[in-house]
């Protein structure tokens, strides 16, 4: 079974309110086997995710590190998807954040996702996903994938490349 797993990369606070790109990073999996990976760039508190992630997704079951990308940019996904949170958000807070710098609709989309999140035990303790899948077989997934830490490996890899790759996007 493919799965993919998505996250963003590190960017300095300067880019905050559009003005800088950040790495949107997806790494394909067979199995427990790394495949391949696809990088996009986007807006840091842009609205440029989901389009983003269109052009780079292999159309597998794929795992978001999260719904927000790149400060507040978001990808609301159309299907076979988990989104995974290690922790329960403080909501109170995003919506504070939200309200504070954002007059569009993004604060309906990402909060309305972070009140419908679902806790689950995995083999690491508990975390969070909101999912289009059976939560079993979500669950499963999640078993299979957290081989060294809570954060499946699609993920971790999407988070270690985007990092070094957000890094070096900022020195150059």
């Amino acid at each position: 079974m493919l799965i993919s797993g998505v996250d963003d990369g590190f960017f300095p606070l300067s880019y905050k309110g559009g003005k800088g790109k950040s790495p949107l990073v997806v790494t394909l999996f067979e199995d427990l086997a790394f495949k391949d990976v696809n990088l996009g760039f986007i807006t840091v508190d842009g609205s440029d995710a989901k389009e983003a992630f269109c052009k780079i997704n292999w159309g597998v079951t794929t795992i978001f590190d999260g719904v927000t990308f790149a400060g507040f940019n978001y990808i609301i996904p159309d299907k076979n998807y988990i989104i995974f949170y290690g922790y329960r958000p403080n909501v109170a807070k995003v919506k504070l954040a939200l309200d504070k710098h954002f007059h569009d609709d993004r604060e309906e989309k990402i909060i309305s996702i972070l009140e419908r999140l679902v806790r689950i035990e995995s083999r690491w303790g508990p975390v969070y996903l909101y999912t289009d899948l059976d939560l079993t077989l979500a669950r499963n997934l999640i078993d299979k994938y957290q081989v060294i830490s809570k954060y499946p490996e699609p993920i971790r890899y999407a988070h270690v490349i985007g990092k070094a790759l957000g890094h070096w996007h900022a020195r150059c």
